[in-house]
C-alpha cells in the first residue's frame, strides 16, 4: 500500500514537473533566427522593401514594373520565414509578390496578436504601387495556416482574396494534448495530468485562450475563397482536423488531401506536382 501510494505520489509530482515545463514553453519560439546568408537570399529574390510595423521584421519582395497579385507567408511554430522560402520563391517565379515577415522575439501567438499583426501587414502592403490591391492572399503553414483562417475571419474590410492553409489544426487544445500524448504512445489517462498543468500554466503564464483559439470556429466567419491543404499521413495533424475546418466554411472552399504526404512542406510539394 505504501509502495503504491508512492508511487501515485511520484507520478503527481512528475506530472506537475512536466506540465509546468511544457506550460512555460508552449509559446517560445526555439527555432532559430533568419541567418544573415538567409537574408542575402530573400533580398536576391527581387526589389526588396523592408516592412515598417514594430512587432514584425520582414519583407516585401516584389516585381517593380507593375502592381501584380501578392501572397503574404506565415510560417509555422518554432520556424522562422525560410521555411516557407521555397514555396514564395516559385510562387513570385509565376508573377506574385512575396512577403516574408516574422514577430521579433521569441514569443508565440496562437491568437489575437499574430491575427492582429497579419491584419497590419495587409493593411501595409496595399498601400504599396506594385501591389494589386484585390488580389492579397494568406498562405499559412501548420500554426501559420490556423492564423491565416483566423486572420481570414476577422477581415470585415474584406481586402483578402483568397487563403491557402496547409497542415492546419482544427482545434488547438486537442492537437496540443496529441503532442504530449507524444502522438499516441502515452495512453491518455497517463498524459491527462500532465495536460491540465500544461494548459493552465500556459494560460497564467502566456495568456493563451484555449476557447478562442480554435480555426474550426473561426471557419464559420470567412468569406473569401479557401483552399485547405493537408497530407493524408500527417501524423502531427491528422488529416481529420482539414475535413473539420472543411465543414464549417460556408465561403467558396476547396480541400485537397495528398496521398503519401506528411506535414507541411512535403504537402504542398506533392501538391503542386499533382
Amino acid at each position: 500500500m505504501h509502495r503504491l501510494a508512492r508511487s501515485l505520489l511520484y507520478f503527481g509530482l512528475g506530472s506537475v514537473a512536466a506540465g509546468t515545463v511544457c506550460g512555460i514553453g508552449f509559446c517560445v519560439n526555439l527555432g532559430r533566427g533568419m541567418r544573415p546568408s538567409d537574408t542575402e537570399r530573400v533580398n536576391r529574390l527581387g526589389q526588396s522593401k523592408p516592412l515598417t510595423l514594430e512587432s514584425i521584421e520582414g519583407v516585401l519582395v516584389r516585381h517593380g514594373d507593375r502592381p501584380m497579385p501578392t501572397i503574404v507567408f506565415v510560417h509555422g511554430r518554432s520556424a522562422n520565414p525560410m521555411e516557407v522560402f521555397p514555396i514564395a520563391e516559385a510562387m513570385f517565379r509565376e508573377g506574385f509578390n512575396a512577403v516574408l515577415w516574422q514577430h521579433r522575439g521569441r514569443a508565440i501567438s496562437y491568437g489575437q496578436r499574430l491575427i492582429d499583426e497579419i491584419l497590419g501587414i495587409v493593411q501595409e502592403v496595399r498601400r504599396d504601387r506594385f501591389v494589386d490591391q484585390d488580389r492579397i492572399f494568406l498562405f499559412g503553414l501548420s500554426l501559420g495556416a490556423a492564423m491565416v483562417i483566423g486572420t481570414a475571419a476577422q477581415d470585415h474590410e474584406r481586402h483578402i482574396a483568397g487563403i491557402i492553409a496547409d497542415s492546419s489544426y482544427a482545434n488547438l487544445k486537442r492537437v496540443a494534448f496529441q503532442y504530449l500524448t507524444a502522438f499516441g504512445w502515452i495512453p491518455s489517462i497517463v498524459a491527462w495530468p500532465t495536460a491540465f498543468v500544461t494548459f493552465q500554466v500556459a494560460r497564467l503564464v502566456h495568456d493563451v485562450n484555449f476557447e478562442t483559439s480554435d480555426p474550426m470556429e473561426w471557419a464559420r466567419h470567412v468569406k473569401c475563397p479557401v483552399l485547405l491543404i493537408h497530407g493524408r499521413n500527417d501524423w502531427r495533424i491528422p488529416a481529420h482536423h482539414a475535413l473539420q475546418i472543411h465543414s464549417q466554411l460556408a465561403c467558396e472552399k476547396e480541400l485537397w488531401l495528398v496521398d503519401e504526404a506528411g506535414h507541411k512542406h512535403r504537402t504542398i510539394e506533392r501538391s503542386l506536382r499533382t
